[in-house]
């Protein structure tokens, strides 16, 4: 790599401009370097303590050299410490990518930075055509992928059930599962909302909806938790029929992996399987119109990988509304994150 000195009469330095843009356009960098360290292993070899940097590379089966090289940038990286006498330590940042942390970011860090990373390498194709981009680069839809790769699906299962503890929480807040009977969690993934329900209500019972794979996941992981015996665990996609029969119909975080298409199909199967008493509950972000671009990075990820969108609140009462559904109420968390949205049967009493 050559460099050049400046010409005669300009700046010694970049301007501010300069070093932003290069800063964004190589942030790649730093995302792959930690990738790289949650794939050896890194942060579970420090989980026990600090240790030298030659007692790390071993454990982790990576060149001495360049870890010595790697730890200070991880450092700088707000992700691990450096004592004077060398030994390196997790800081409380750093630990979120133990795979053992209650709240561990170690899954969707591999999800992210490896199938949705190279889909992200085709981004100029959603750009001139709309459609998403995963498709250019491995040939198949995102979900299709998924299907046929059992070790990324996973990861990516992993990593959503994660990142549910705050749609948990608002929507037990909202709706009184107690007073249910059944619950259906359509996509429900690797189980884990329907196992934090069920454990926190004993007289509940679920179905939960998902592929193949990940309905094994959500066996075992309903059996781990001793609720399996209340809980139905039903393989096949949603967007061909829905369970029928309970009274409350979850979707968490599902409907803006989906284009408006296929988000309809979806409502009108699950409309076609709830009774006239029956409420949908779904769960995720709401665009807000005021503010298009707080999480407008989100609605283009949604878009490359699966050709989805982040939804208005007036958007995704369309949906509903084309798949005779109406909305009821919407609850929002108090930074506005996440929101409940609850609809039932169109000319319901409640709706």
């Amino acid at each position: 790599m050559s460099h050049h000195r400046p010409p005669s009469g300009a700046p010694s330095e970049a301007p501010p401009a300069r070093e932003r843009l290069r800063a964004m356009v190589s942030g790649y960098r730093l995302s792959q370097l930690i990738h790289a360290a949650v794939r050896v292993g890194l942060p579970d070899a420090l989980a026990s303590g600090p240790r030298g940097t030659a007692e790390l590379a071993e454990s982790c089966g990576v060149d001495p050299d360049v870890l010595r090289r790697a730890v200070p940038v991880l450092a700088d990286a707000g992700l691990l410490s450096l004592a004077p006498g060398g030994a390196v330590s997790l800081t409380p940042t750093g630990a979120l990518l133990r795979t053992d942390h209650p709240e561990s970011l170690a899954p969707w860090t591999r999800t992210v930075c490896e199938e949705q990373y190279l889909a992200w390498s085709r981004a100029e194709h959603t750009l001139r055509t709309g459609r998403a981009a995963f498709p250019q680069f491995f040939g198949d839809d995102f979900w299709s992928y998924l299907a046929a790769a059992p070790e990324a699906a996973r990861w990516y299962g992993a990593g959503m059930a994660g990142s549910l503890a705050e749609a948990r929480a608002l929507l037990m807040e909202v709706h009184d599962f107690a007073a249910s009977r059944q619950v259906a969690d359509i996509g429900g993934g690797h189980g884990a909302l329907t196992t934090a329900l069920l454990t926190a209500n004993p007289s509940l019972t679920a179905v939960l909806q998902e592929l193949p794979d990940a309905a094994r996941h959500a066996r075992a992981a309903l059996s781990a938790a001793g609720v399996a015996d209340r809980a139905t665990v039903v393989e096949g996609s949603f967007l061909e029929s829905v369970p029928a029969g309970a009274d409350v119909y979850l979707l968490c975080r599902v409907l803006a992996d989906w284009d408006d298409a296929d988000a309809t199909v979806l409502l009108r199967r699950i409309r076609a399987a709830m009774t006239a008493g029956a409420r949908l509950l779904v769960v995720g972000g709401l665009a807000d119109p005021d503010a298009p671009a707080a999480r407008g990075m989100l609605d283009l990820h949604l878009l490359v990988v699966s050709g989805g969108r982040e939804r208005t609140l007036e958007h995704t009462a369309r949906l509903l509304a084309a798949a005779d559904l109406a909305v009821s109420r919407v609850v929002h968390s108090a930074d506005r994150a996440m929101s409940v949205l609850e609809a039932r049967p169109a000319g319901s009493p409640a709706a």
